[in-house]
């Protein structure tokens, strides 16, 4: 058996983009309900049920995190994560539906 074979089998299979949205949405909840406090990733993922020890979870967490980042959503300092003005006020706006 070649090395290669082996690396291909001990990969996970890739997130699908709707399990992508779905933990973005997920991550983005979170820190609304926190607000105003800034959460770090540690209370991200045990509020997510996420190990950072497994290296996929946290990989995963820390996509969603500067996926929202660089859509506005989200401020991170790399250390910690805060919804923007732009989440709050539209979640303002989705809760006066």
């Amino acid at each position: 058996m070649r090395l290669c074979d082996v690396r291909r089998r001990r990969r996970r299979p890739k997130r699908s983009a709707a399990e992508d949205h779905e933990l973005e949405r997920r991550v983005l909840d979170i820190a609304l309900e926190a607000h105003p406090l800034s959460l770090d990733f540690d209370t991200l993922a045990s509020r997510l049920s996420v190990e950072l020890a497994d290296l996929g979870g946290a990989l995963a967490i820390a996509t969603a995190v500067r996926d929202l980042v660089l859509v506005g959503l989200l401020c991170s300092d790399g250390l910690r994560v805060l919804p923007t003005r732009a989440a709050l006020t539209f979640a303002r706006l989705e809760a006066g539906r």
